[in-house]
């Protein structure tokens, strides 16, 4: 049996990477009309939305303290499923609040966001950037309510100019101002410097552990590497866990 999260304290007893984190967020909402999608069909097993949906709550949704508003989920090597592991926060996380949420496709590598909410790329992140275009006029408000999309948008062969503009900052501020959560999709640490830098912009990485593939030393390496960034690894998600046990006596552990 196969298990697609570990929530983080969990995960922390596997990896060691937890750490909690308490930032203020400005709560601003935008009013622009949602937009009717055609989704394409996603089936989640009960017993892993039970557990995506307690990672969302022990993120952004803490009692008695203030949660980070700006999360990186980011892979630490390969993790096939860290694009929909990152959406499905924040489809979560908009269903459990009437605030604002956006989830951005920060992965110019390699794009995944826009497939799985079954929209266009012709706009997003890299037009927000490179044109200075207005992030309301960038993002995608899915039909639903409180959650909207900024893809990676066509510009993404030009990616190391968007990491060296000072807009991109801009842009992620005026996110912060316009949403009460936002979720990054990063491609993998090990792989590319993206993850890091959107991390010192965001509050924090989650990281995403890739079960029987990826190294704890590894795992290891890239927690240092974004701790010497300045970047604060806020846990960790641990995908496709094998049980070795049946799985209703590894819950009562």
């Amino acid at each position: 049996m196969s298990q697609n999260c570990e929530v983080l304290l969990r995960t922390e007893r596997e990896v060691h990477l937890f750490e909690p984190l308490s930032i203020p967020v400005d709560t601003s909402v935008s009013n622009r009309a949602p937009l009717h999608i055609n989704r394409p069909a996603i089936h989640i097993d009960a017993s892993v939305h039970e557990e995506e949906v307690k990672l969302v709550q022990r993120v952004f949704l803490l009692p008695g303290s203030q949660a980070p508003g700006m999360v990186v989920f980011c892979a630490v090597d390969h993790a096939p499923g860290a694009a929909g592991i990152c959406a499905r926060a924040a489809e979560n996380l908009a269903a459990q609040t009437t605030a604002p949420v956006c989830i951005i496709d920060g992965n110019l590598h390699s794009p995944a966001l826009h497939s799985y909410f079954g929209v266009e790329n012709d706009r997003g992140l890299t037009n927000a950037v490179l044109e200075s275009r207005s992030v309301r006029d960038s993002v995608y408000y899915l039909a639903g309510g409180n959650l909207a999309l900024l893809s990676a948008g066509p510009r993404c062969d030009e990616s190391p100019a968007l990491w060296k503009s000072d807009q991109l900052r801009l842009v992620m501020d005026r996110l912060r101002k316009d949403f009460r959560y936002v979720l990054v999709y990063a491609p993998p640490v090990v792989l590319q410097v993206d993850a890091a830098f959107l991390g010192q912009v965001a509050d924090g990485v989650i990281l995403i552990v890739e079960a029987n593939v990826t190294r704890r030393e590894t795992a290891r390496k890239a927690k240092e590497a974004l701790t010497a960034a300045n970047v604060k690894v806020l846990g960790a998600v641990l995908n496709n866990r094998t049980f070795p046990i049946p799985e209703f006596l590894y819950k009562k552990l």
